[in-house]
């Protein structure tokens, strides 16, 4: 790996982190203070930060890789998404929850739980007295 490679590749991690920190800054904070006067506006930007940390993958993709961007971006793409079914596998395992799975929609659960884990992250995170909620 030749330094201009290596810069690329920091550069992209760099943005990865800093829309990740983003991100869950705005789950961590804005939603609960919108959850009071605005249920709608508050599922709003828990899906708005998801994008915001999705699109910082994305961008971070592209910012590391050399060639066609689109693929930067697919890897970007794939990079979060397979954090979020590590994220949702792990929660099914352990099942912090107790849910019961017989009476949940699984496509749904995973659906959301896979490209919504920075909002549920942030949750998560609250139990240990590092979230905003």
């Amino acid at each position: 790996m030749t330094a201009g490679e290596r810069k690329r590749v920091v550069r992209g991690l760099g943005v990865i982190v800093l829309e990740t920190e983003v991100g869950l800054a705005v789950s961590a904070v804005l939603v609960p203070r919108t959850l009071a006067t605005s249920r709608g506006l508050a599922n709003l930007l828990a899906v708005a930060s998801a994008l915001l940390v999705a699109a910082g993958w994305i961008v971070g993709g592209v910012a590391s890789r050399r060639g066609a961007r689109w693929r930067g971006a697919l890897v970007g793409l794939i990079a979060y998404l397979v954090a979020g079914s590590a994220w949702t596998a792990g929660s099914i395992l352990l099942d912090p929850w107790q849910v019961d799975y017989g009476r949940v929609d699984i496509v749904r659960f995973v659906l959301y739980s896979v490209l919504l884990w920075p909002f549920a992250l942030t949750y998560t995170l609250d139990w240990f007295g590092l979230g905003g909620f």
